[in-house]
């Protein structure tokens, strides 16, 4: 068909002349209407010499009506042009009207998902998304499209772009849940975990959930060196800081008890990591060390004047030591360490005692004046 404008070619479903950009008026290469009329008229008017008077009335009888016919079958073909011409251009305005329309791109394509043809199902798709960039459920049926393709790079790309439209689509979440754990990426699972703040999501993730590891002693305030345990399933493998720092990213790995023996606070902060790589909530307890003096040493017998032989002990509390002295000086860790039960000196004599435990903390000094008067 030819531009009506500058009489140039016109491809099929264009709307404007590519040449001088005028809308296109469909015209045919030629004119039917005008090369029949000629063609008949041309036949018509040759003379015919061998004919007579009555012969050529009845011949221009005939001949009249031959071009009523042919008047009739003339009028007849232009309609049937111009039907066929409208014909062509309510198709073109049809075909143009289906690539703007977003529902009609979207049935279709949900129609060949139906009949399994999946690369035309896309194609429609993709006419749909271009109309509606973000409408999330044409970005579903794509990426489920190519996970049906085992196209995964693209399926994951789809479903991101689905989360960054509506952060909580469960549906997202169930199919890159599913895409991960195909691929064995636990640390992208972890990732996707941790960016949802809704239950509901957090819920879909139950299977790969791991058991915070628990601590042996309870928190709060100590006054003596404590041990701690840290317990957790069979299969994981125990991270952990004293500072609370994060125990993914700077935690050193679990092995035995762990020994609070300086005087000060700790913050442990432990997480459970399991053989796919997916880790645990962050269990996290406080502790303060504190350390007390002990107690002054129980001596006996008490003091007082004796007649007979004594034998002094000094009970000494667990993990301390007691020094001793017996001329009335203050004892120090240079001092005489008790071991045994002491003999009373005979005459009168002081003893002073100091109890140090392993802290290096020292108790009050205590002291017992005994009279030893043998008879």
């Amino acid at each position: 068909m030819k531009c009506a404008n500058c009489g140039a070619e016109i491809k099929l479903g264009c709307v404007y002349c590519s040449v001088c950009g005028k809308e296109a008026q469909i015209v045919p290469d030629y004119n039917v209407e005008e090369d029949i009329l000629k063609e008949l008229l041309e036949e018509d008017d040759k003379p015919d010499k061998n004919v007579s008077s009555n012969e050529k009335k009845k011949k221009s009888l005939k001949n009249s009506q031959k071009k009523k016919k042919q008047k009739r079958l003339l009028i007849t073909v232009s309609v049937l042009i111009t039907i066929a011409i409208i014909g062509v251009v309510i198709v073109l305005l049809v075909q143009n009207s289906h690539k703007k329309s977003f529902d009609y791109q979207y049935q279709k394509g949900i129609s060949y998902t139906e009949e399994k043809n999946y690369t035309k199902a896309l194609t429609y798709f993709e006419q749909a998304e271009k109309l509606q960039p973000d409408n999330v459920d044409v970005l579903l049926r794509m990426a489920d499209l190519y996970r049906i393709r085992k196209d995964e790079t693209s399926e994951e790309a789809y479903l991101l772009q689905i989360l960054t439209l509506d952060k909580n689509n469960e549906e997202a979440y169930q199919m890159l849940i599913a895409l991960y754990d195909k691929q064995k990426e636990y640390d992208k699972l972890q990732d996707l975990y941790e960016q949802s703040d809704s239950d509901k999501i957090k819920a879909l993730f139950d299977n790969y959930e791991v058991k915070a590891p628990e601590f042996s002693e309870e928190a709060g305030e100590y006054n003596d060196t404590i041990e701690i345990e840290l317990m957790a399933d069979s299969d994981c493998t125990i991270y952990y800081t004293l500072n609370g720092d994060s125990p993914i990213e700077k935690g050193m790995e679990y092995t035995e008890p762990i020994s609070l023996e300086d005087e000060k606070e700790y913050t442990i902060k432990a997480v459970a990591k399991d053989a796919r790589g997916f880790y645990s909530e962050i269990a996290e307890a406080d502790y303060e060390i504190t350390f007390e003096a002990p107690d002054s040493a129980n001596v006996t017998p008490a003091a007082g004047t004796y007649y007979d032989a004594q034998s002094i002990s000094i009970q000494v509390p667990a993990g301390s030591t007691a020094y001793y002295t017996w001329d009335g000086s203050t004892p120090t860790q240079d001092s005489d360490v008790y071991s045994e039960p002491l003999e009373m000196p005979q005459g009168n004599n002081v003893l002073s005692v100091l109890v140090v435990d392993d802290h290096g903390l020292a108790s009050p000094v205590v002291r017992y004046n005994y009279i030893y008067l043998p008879e």
